[in-house]
């Protein structure tokens, strides 16, 4: 027989780095939140979509293992996955498909309903899991990751999130440039933490810093990747780092400010794997609170990738249903 509180909630999400399981109970408490980071090669900037499909497939292999071995006293009465990037028509990538059909799969397995939603909901809210806005049905969010920069104006209606991209960047992301800058630097990829590592270890000030291109709420960042190159032996590895954060700090700031005033909003929600910067939490939430602005950072567990906004949401779905 089984109990109400053995019941869970299954959450799968195949992003373009990272193979991720979550469970939850009914209650919403997370009882499994488990990682697999796909294989980049060294000097390598990246994967290709068919590299990642092929390493997220073997991974499945080790998420039944996780499932058998830690999930066994558990019911299975929902599984929801993410099937594409962003919840809009035409949002597509390769990557997402492994975990879908893996997801679909297994709810025939244990006779239970499927859901699906996308990557950005998925961290949009993970990111609510444990941060508790003033207003969570018009906000904010800012999806900062690995090949993604975009500022969002979030409305929730019941179980539907309208999200509109208000801003970000207009060519390279974040993500991208903090890599590239790691992988010149000789860090293994990805390169976030020894970057972050590197600007928060800095006490120089920056003199002079990198000049950027904002306009309106959306960057042009391709210039910052050229004025790095030019100066990277030119200073330690430290200082070429904060230089790089601190401009990135410095074109968010002047987006949010702009699109906060513009859309009267004053909380802001952080998502995406380049928010768990502590570098960047500290320096843009000083800026925006002397703007009046209340920024939302997402512990590191829930910034990253992860499924456990996909397990939230197949719950929401499952209790509206």
């Amino acid at each position: 027989m089984t109990h109400k509180n053995n019941n869970i909630i299954l959450g799968l999400d195949t992003s373009c780095y990272t193979t991720s399981i979550a469970a939850i109970t009914l209650d919403k408490e997370v009882i499994l939140n488990e990682k697999i980071i796909l294989k980049v090669k060294k000097d390598c900037k990246g994967l290709r979509q068919s590299e990642a499909v092929f390493q997220h497939v073997n991974n499945m292999g080790e998420i039944s293992q996780i499932i058998s071995e830690k999930l066994k006293d558990y019911n299975v009465v929902g599984i929801c996955a993410s099937s594409k990037p962003r919840p809009v028509d035409n949002s597509y990538m390769p990557v997402f498909s492994v975990g879908y059909n893996f997801g679909k799969l297994l709810s025939s397995i244990n006779n239970c309903n499927f859901y699906e939603t996308s990557h950005q909901e998925n961290h949009i809210e993970a990111s609510l899991f444990n941060n508790k806005l003033e207003n969570d049905k018009r906000f904010i969010a800012v999806h900062m990751s690995g090949g993604t920069t975009e500022i969002l104006l979030v409305e929730k209606q019941e179980l539907i999130y309208d999200i509109k991209i208000i801003g970000g960047s207009l060519d390279v992301s974040f993500g991208q440039l903090i890599d590239r800058l790691g992988v010149n630097l000789n860090y293994n990829f990805p390169c976030g933490k020894y970057i972050d590592d590197n600007a928060l270890k800095c006490n120089e000030k920056i003199e002079k810093g990198l000049k950027t291109s904002v306009k309106d709420g959306y960057m042009n960042l391709s210039g910052i990747e050229n004025q790095i190159n030019k100066i990277i032996n030119d200073y330690n590895e430290e200082y070429i780092s904060k230089i790089l954060m601190d401009t990135l700090v410095r074109c968010m700031y002047k987006s949010l400010v702009y699109l906060c005033k513009k859309h009267d909003i004053n909380e802001v929600l952080f998502g995406g794997g380049v928010s768990a910067s502590k570098y960047i939490n500290k320096e843009l939430s000083n800026k925006l609170k002397k703007e009046k602005l209340k920024a939302y950072f997402t512990e590191g567990q829930y910034a990253t990738d992860n499924s456990v906004g996909c397990a939230i949401i197949g719950l929401n779905k499952m209790n509206n249903f």
